[in-house]
């Protein structure tokens, strides 16, 4: 078991990267990449340019904190300006912050809402297996794409690290 782990461990990634690469351009609504990842049922896509560079990750992580964020600065100005009252207004005055905090962050353009100066962790197609498991485990990342010159040739995740080393294939 030892040398099979050694084996795997310095694999290139592109032996176990896919190819079929869902992405998402930086000029789109949040909303049509949401629904996007949602269709394909993934959690995350990397973000190109108008020239198709990388250009970083959207995740629904991301997008539940953006909406988050602004929920929260809302309802932090609604109770610092307003005396305690009626809960069920309160409670009205809660939906509808959360309800415009989640439509204003789904019609804003992805490059609108990601930071910028986030470091963008990619592989390219000869890094090793281990090389992945390591930014995967010290940046807290679900997928790496794999780049090379700038484009996505490839994406890996924690789950096809997973279904490899469990010797199933791959679901997509």
């Amino acid at each position: 078991m030892p040398g099979d782990l050694d084996r795997i461990r310095y694999m290139s990634v592109q032996n176990v990267m896919n190819v079929n690469v869902i992405s998402v351009r930086a000029s789109d609504r949040v909303l049509e990449c949401w629904l996007k990842l949602m269709e394909h049922e993934i959690s995350g896509a990397p973000v190109l340019n108008d020239d198709g560079a990388f250009v970083g990750i959207l995740s629904t992580t991301d997008i539940l904190k953006w909406i988050f964020e602004r929920y929260s600065k809302a309802d932090a100005l609604r109770k610092a300006t307003s005396a305690d009252g009626d809960s069920s207004a309160t409670d009205m005055e809660s939906l509808r912050e959360i309800t415009s905090s989640i439509r204003a962050v789904a019609e804003s353009q992805v490059s609108s809402l990601q930071e910028t100066g986030r470091p963008l962790y990619s592989l390219g197609a000869n890094d090793s297996l281990d090389r992945a498991l390591k930014l995967m485990a010290e940046f807290g990342v679900n997928r790496l794409p794999v780049v090379k010159e700038e484009k996505v040739i490839g994406i890996i995740t924690r789950q096809d690290i997973i279904h490899m080393l469990a010797g199933r294939s791959k679901m997509r």
